[in-house]
This record gives structure tokens, sequence and C-alpha cells, in this order.
């Protein structure tokens, strides 16, 4: 059996949160949200995040430039993919990660 696809989103509104992970484990991705803020521990748990995913979906609009860059540098560093999107409500997301449970199940 092989391991479910993971999926990190930084950024985008907390109140989404709960049902893109709702959402992520019913079509069998595992979904991690980090809110894009990097004081106090938030850089190490973002770069973390990073590390673990297959796929980070990067959301500029609502992210800090610091967020962004750290995110993009850790996928670059990890061999992450990454998808930017300007902004990610529930119905881009779920267009997206069921894109990405489609193709991880070919």
């Amino acid at each position: 059996m092989s391991r479910r696809v993971r999926v990190g989103f930084v950024g985008g509104h907390d109140r989404v949160e709960r049902e893109i992970v709702s959402l992520g484990a019913w079509l069998g991705v595992e979904v991690e949200v980090h809110n894009g803020r990097t004081g106090g521990n938030g850089k190490e748990r973002l770069v973390a995040l990073v590390q673990r995913a297959d796929v980070v979906v990067i959301v500029t609009g609502t992210n800090s430039h610091n967020a962004v860059h750290i995110a993009k540098r850790a996928a670059a560093k990890s061999g992450t993919r990454i998808q930017i999107l300007k902004a990610c409500g529930v119905d881009t997301a779920r267009l997206l990660l069921t894109q990405i449970a489609r193709s991880a199940a070919a």
C-alpha cells in the first residue's frame, strides 16, 4: 500500500482550514495548513511543513513576503513541488486537491 500524498497550504484564510483538511481526508490526501506567520517558532514550523509535503500551495495574497520566501527556499532545498496562487478559497482548494489526488492515483 502506498502512502497518502501530503499537501501543505501556506497562507490563506484561517476560516477555511478545517474545510480544506476535511476535503483532503475525503479525497485520500493528507493536508496540513500553516497560517504564514513566521514569528516565534512559525518559521521552523513552516520549514518542517514544506519538508514533509509532496506539494506545497503558497497563497501569496494573504502571506507576508517573508513567509513566501521561506516556503520557496525550503521547497527548493527539499525538492518539494510548489504551486503558487494569489488567492485560495474552498472552491480553488477543492479543484486543486482533486487534481492532486487523481494524479497520485494514476
